[in-house]
């Protein structure tokens, strides 16, 4: 991706602050987070990681809701639009977000076994993937308007 956004996530120490970030750095520290947990065995780290990715989830909610900034419609925009269908079960990226964000809450809670948590812990892996590839995916044409 990007930028490197481990600054952003690290020490353990402090609190990581996302209000800054623009849409793809946001992106780049979920990935960093959801990476970090899925080779994480310590239960203590793993919670610091689901709070920080759930801060980060939420930041990124209201990013989804501002207009993209020129410089990241640059990003997104090819000389050709491929047709393709989104190969998620969600219809758009807030609802893919919303679940990611869901789950979080629910790893969080800790009330799950050992074996449900780690097979919860892969899924976040897998449905945070597939919000940045969403997200990700080019939406505009050069020389179209719109």
């Amino acid at each position: 991706m990007m930028t490197n956004t481990t600054s952003a996530i690290t020490p353990a120490d402090s609190s990581p602050t996302y209000m800054t970030l623009d849409l793809f750095e946001l992106l780049d520290a979920c990935e960093t987070l959801s990476d970090e947990l899925i080779e994480s065995n310590n239960q203590a780290w793993q919670q610091t990681l689901y709070h920080r990715l759930a801060n980060c989830l939420e930041t990124m909610q209201t990013e989804l809701e501002k207009t993209l900034p020129p410089y990241l419609i640059q990003r997104l925009t090819v000389e050709k639009l491929v047709d393709t269908q989104p190969q998620h079960l969600a219809e758009d990226s807030e609802l893919l977000r919303q679940y990611c964000y869901a789950l979080t809450q629910v790893l969080i809670s800790q009330k799950q076994t050992t074996e449900v948590n780690k097979t919860l812990n892969e899924l976040l892996f897998e449905l945070v993937n597939m919000l940045i590839e969403d997200l990700l995916l080019p939406r505009f044409e050069k020389g179209v308007s719109g």
